[in-house]
């Protein structure tokens, strides 16, 4: 019963979507195609000028210029019209064209700035773009699926040197905890993101095995809900990816200096330019280091950062880009907290900076990178893009695990594990990206193919339980030392390989008021083991194989040009490999759906971005586990430990649903502001395990948060405040959803104050203002205490 509802609920949207269709056509058919204008936008220094506004003097028709400064105009009435092209901060320019249907006009227009003059201009709201998330160089109001971006105006005015400082400022993401503090772990729309494919950089793949953020990201994207037709096997609640500043074509240099309390030292270099006099040889490079300390009793950490670019315009149609990285990362393992008495109250006997690892704990990451990106221009419309990358990424937890058996006097006895694990991904993908006119249609048209191979090598992983106890409210470090175990390695490779084909074509009716948005993926994926004999391969062993054929259909109406109303299916697989009990035995994919419908619009005067998202996502067919000191009964589950007293099943269905609002971008020329709130039921449907309508793990059912910061213009036109509020809602640590993991609300304060004169800029930020204590909830009954208040100083200088 269950699937033919999910089938006709499907169809009933199709139909819906239909019956829309139609009623629009009717009202809007009278409007019959004229001609088409296509132009270039250039910089008085002769460099494309990209995002800048094109619209008909008198008329709604208008659009924004790609990241090449081309733009197109279609059904336009024959004979001539005026261009209005503008950008923020600058007058707008107005230049006469004459339309005619054959053959096609085209017009360049030369903006009275320089490319640097542009380089400074903040794009925010809906007319952002986005081409590496999604692939297609359009703006936010085209998509109709929810993709909101972080950029570096929001990461400056906020200091911002952590993702969980990043993720407070988007609606339905979630940081969850961390891997001894090592690297976080996040939840979108209810769902655990997978730390082995739902993080991207520049859309490749990237390891969530460190500490992401890094100063050489010039933004980052969240791509809401189920991506699996652009990335194959991807959890559903979204994806996270991180877009690297490229070359300018005009001399930039940033020095910048972070200090702060707990003994934080930050300096980082930013710098860009021409090689060349003819500006086609181009460089960038960033650099970071970072010492500091941590509220935690021991903890601290030191990473080192090199980002070097090159961009090389071999012709007016041909570029390539190369980028290296070089990401160092070594901190004290922190393996977080357990309460005196096993409830969340109990923790309030402990301070916040009781440590209960060692000294000789570490998590040490290492990252280097190699990417290479080619784009071809073939004509005005059409392009091809080819990525190649290769990524070595290496951790090295050596810690201690604390056991949540506590006695009266808080004596605890503690485990000390060590593994490394090494991962060499290589990737490529090729695509084909432009538009196409037929009759009255356009056709925007992504087809493309990608490949990936990773192979991962285990060296260690062992623990052993350590002699005697330890005292949580008297630690005594030093009295036990740390040593790696002798590495021996694995007698196998675990590797996985996908290749996959995609095509997806964004149709466009009426001057693109109306867009039918069709796509469809193929995949092949493979995940096992490679084994150094033969005679170490299991008796009946074989690897995993699948092939879904995976669609996304969506559907954008703009009443208005800076409006657009939006409804879209899509779905996601993920495969789930090996058994954790039974490494041989071959586990079934886990399945995912959403349905999403919301409403975009660039409100007061194209200022203001705004999203209403409203959703649901089923997750059949779940691979879980759940704690026993007997075997079940009663339920077919996948295998069982007598030894670790767990077993492992399939959960039929979870579901989350919810609305998420966000707001980004300028309220006047003086005051920006990035507000989000969010409200989720992330909920059991169907567990043998757990009972129908508890939580799922993680996920508050509201949070929300508003930063403003305002530019005083008069008395002190340097003086820059700031200030935000961050709200997290309770919820439960874990899914039998007990007292005991039953974390309370909170809300934090920040603010900044800066002064910026000529190229420099003096800020400070406090984030935590009224120091809240908080708590994340951790495997295995661990808790996790986030930072009490903290003051960090930036210094910088622009040249």
């Amino acid at each position: 019963m269950s699937l033919n509802t999910n089938y006709f609920c499907r169809m009933k949207f199709s139909y819906t979507c239909i019956l829309v269709l139609m009623l629009l056509s009717n009202r809007i058919m009278a409007q019959s195609p004229k001609g088409t204008l296509r132009g270039n936008v250039t910089t008085l220094d002769g460099q494309p000028a990209a995002f800048i506004n094109v619209v008909v003097k008198g008329g709604k028709v208008g659009v924004t210029t790609d990241g090449d400064g081309n733009f197109t105009l279609r059904n336009l009435p024959e004979g001539e019209q005026t261009l209005l092209v503008s950008a923020v901060g600058f007058e707008p320019i107005e230049q006469t064209v004459t339309v005619s249907s054959n053959p096609e006009a085209t017009v360049s227009v030369t903006l009275k700035s320089t490319a640097k003059q542009l380089g400074e201009v903040v794009v925010t709201g809906q007319k952002r773009r986005t081409a590496t998330a999604t692939k297609l160089d359009v703006p936010l109001l085209d998509i109709p699926v929810s993709v909101q971006i972080v950029g570096q105006d929001l990461i400056q005015q906020q200091q911002i040197i952590n993702m969980a400082d990043v993720v407070k400022n988007v609606s339905g993401v979630t940081l969850t905890g961390s891997y001894s503090g090592g690297y976080q772990f996040f939840n979108s729309r209810g769902f655990d993101m997978n730390n082995w494919t739902n993080f991207r950089r520049n859309g490749t793949l990237l390891w969530n095995m460190g500490n992401h953020f890094a100063d050489f990201y010039e933004n980052i994207e969240f791509l809401k809900g189920p991506a699996a037709i652009l990335y194959g096997d991807v959890a559903p609640g979204g994806i996270i990816n991180f877009v690297t500043k490229k070359p300018l074509n005009y001399n930039y240099r940033r020095i910048d200096l972070k200090v702060g309390q707990y003994g934080l030292v930050r300096p980082s270099v930013d710098i860009s330019g021409p090689l060349n006099a003819s500006r086609t040889l181009k460089y960038r490079l960033n650099a970071t280091y970072e010492r500091s300390n941590s509220f935690r009793d021991v903890v601290n950490n030191k990473t080192l950062m090199l980002a070097p670019v090159i961009t090389w315009d071999i012709s007016p149609r041909l570029s390539w880009t190369v980028e290296a990285n070089y990401k160092k990362d070594n901190r004290v393992g922190d393996p977080g907290l357990v309460s005196p008495d096993r409830t969340f109250q109990g923790l309030s006997r402990l301070p916040i900076n009781t440590f209960l690892g060692e000294k000789s704990a570490t998590y040490n990451y290492l990252n280097t990178s190699l990417f290479s990106t080619v784009n071809y221009q073939l004509s005005r419309s059409w392009s091809v893009r080819n990525l190649l990358s290769y990524t070595l990424t290496e951790r090295t937890p050596l810690n201690i695990y604390p056991q949540n058996d506590a006695d009266l006097l808080g004596n605890i006895t503690r485990q000390q594990y060590y593994f490394k694990q090494r991962f060499n991904t290589y990737t490529a993908s090729l695509d084909l990206v432009g538009s196409v006119t037929t009759g009255p249609l356009t056709h925007n048209v992504l087809v493309g193919a990608d490949y990936v191979e990773d192979t991962n090598l285990g060296l260690g992983f062992l623990s052993v339980e350590i002699p005697g106890t330890f005292n949580m409210f008297r630690p005594n470090y030093g009295e036990q030392v740390l040593e790696p175990f002798k590495e021996e390695a694995d007698n196998y490779r675990s590797f996985y390989t996908r290749w996959g084909f995609y095509a997806q074509d964004q149709i466009g009716l009426f001057n693109d008021r109306l867009q039918v948005l069709l796509g469809l993926r193929y995949n092949q994926y493979t995940n096992g083991n490679r084994y150094d004999n033969a005679s170490d391969v299991p008796e009946g062993y074989k690897p995993v194989e699948v092939n879904p054929l995976i669609p996304r259909v969506g559907l954008v109406y703009k009443p208005r040009t800076w409006m657009s109303v939006y409804g879209s299916y899509s779905q996601s697989y993920e495969v789930n490999g090996f058994d954790y009990i039974d490494p041989n035995l071959m586990l079934q994919n886990t399945k995912g759906d959403q349905i999403e419908v919301g409403v975009k619009s660039n409100l007061l005067r194209e200022r203001l971005g705004v999203t209403v998202a409203l959703f649901r996502i089923n997750k059949d067919n779940v691979y879980t586990y759940a704690d026993s000191d007997q075997r079940p009964t009663g339920f077919p589950i996948i295998n069982w430990s007598e030894d670790e007293r767990y077993y492992t099943y399939y959960a039929p269905r979870y579901q989350s649903q919810g609305i998420e609002v966000d707001v980004n971008g300028r309220i006047t020329d003086n005051l920006k502001v990035n507000a989000n709130a969010s409200f989720i039921r992330a909920e059991v449907v169907d567990d043998p395990a757990f009972p129908k309508g508890n939580w799922l793990p993680n996920q508050p059912r509201q949070s929300y948060s508003v930063w403003a910061s305002y530019r005083v213009p008069r008395l002190l036109p340097g003086l820059e405040l700031g200030y935000g509020i961050f709200h997290k809602g309770q919820f439960y640590g874990a899914l039998d959803n007990t007292v005991a993991s039953l974390t309370r609300p909170y809300s934090t304060m920040d603010a900044s104050i800066a002064y910026a004169w000529k190229g420099f800029r003096t800020q400070l930020n406090v984030t935590n203002l009224t120091n809240q204590t908080s708590y994340l909830r951790q495997f295995g009954g661990r808790w996790e205490p986030q930072w009490p208040r903290r003051a960090i100083l930036g210094v910088s200088y622009k040249f």
